[in-house]
């Protein structure tokens, strides 16, 4: 499956795990923090959304979040819900997006560095469990956050995706993901273990060319809580490259359930890919009652 021009905006969704989402990931390791917009709508036209910032953790330093809204019909190339607008320039490249409360107000724009990617361009596809399609896009977001008296203004790598269908999370075991970007490259790579095999998801961009990834491997050193603290990712891709991502500094942590059975540990990280400079939102995934074992041991 390739994607389409229009799949920056909403699809027909069904069934019981459908929903459709659209994410921008702040990495701003030069203030401590990571931060996470969000936005989801379902089959019946509700939805909802989040703005999340995290610092050492586990806790959020901030969380704002409603569900159950009308979306009215809205599409998101231009959305406005609650507290959170999204508007896209040009299609699949760009977009500016802001969330306002009393307490707190961010605005960004994102730039693609490469052409977003789509999960149905891997070898394996997009899984059943985890989405219709999805794509994932490295880039720049420029923007400003002003919190009580404290603006921060930020400029860098980021990251942003976009997933239509099933989201059934229960149905995962466990898994693994990585969105690393640079100035010039950029890399997505997913791990997932469910229905007893690993799936493997993502792309490669660097020095001007984009490829899927037909194999990766990540290397995890974990510290304290079970919280991976430093992790080595090689991957090959669909152009014959052998790629290495190195991730030793981690900036901050969040620990939290997306449903009661099944966590997050979401963390952002300074490292290098081949050598250049890249910032990267890593996220690991557990059954509750998996992860409530291993920290019990």
């Amino acid at each position: 499956m390739s994607l389409q021009p229009s799949d920056h905006l909403r699809h027909h969704l069904s069934g019981a795990f459908a929903r459709e989402s659209v994410a921008y990931c702040l990495i701003l390791p030069e203030h401590g923090l990571m931060g996470h917009w969000y936005t989801w709508v379902n089959d019946k036209d509700e939805a909802g959304f989040a703005f999340v910032l995290h610092g050492e953790g586990p806790e959020p330093v901030f969380f704002s979040s409603e569900t159950g809204l009308p979306a009215e019909g809205q599409n998101f190339d231009d959305w406005h819900l609650g507290r959170v607008n999204l508007k896209v320039g040009e299609p699949l490249m760009t977009a500016r997006a802001d969330f306002s409360s009393e307490e707190l107000s961010v605005e960004f724009e994102f730039q693609g560095i490469h052409p977003a990617f789509d999960y149905g361009s891997n070898q394996e596809g997009t899984p059943s469990y985890l989405a219709q399609n999805r794509y994932e896009q490295g880039g720049r977001i420029v923007g400003q956050l002003r919190w009580g008296d404290r603006v921060l203004d930020f400029d860098g790598p980021g990251h942003r995706d976009h997933s239509w269908g099933t989201r059934d999370w229960d149905a995962i075991h466990h898994y693994k993901w990585i969105a690393a970007a640079g100035d010039k490259c950029s890399a997505n790579v997913m791990l997932t273990l469910a229905e007893g095999e690993v799936d493997t998801n993502g792309y490669v961009f660097r020095d001007g060319v984009q490829s899927p990834i037909v194999k990766a491997s990540i290397a995890t050193v974990y510290g304290e809580g079970f919280v991976h603290d430093e992790l080595t990712v090689i991957c090959e891709d669909e152009s014959g490259r052998t790629t290495t991502l190195e991730l030793p500094h981690r900036h901050t942590l969040a620990r939290w359930d997306v449903i009661p059975t099944f966590n997050f540990t979401d963390t952002c990280f300074t490292g290098s890919m081949e050598g250049e400079p890249v910032q990267a939102y890593v996220e690991y995934t557990w059954p509750r009652a998996y992860l409530d074992h291993l920290l019990a041991r």
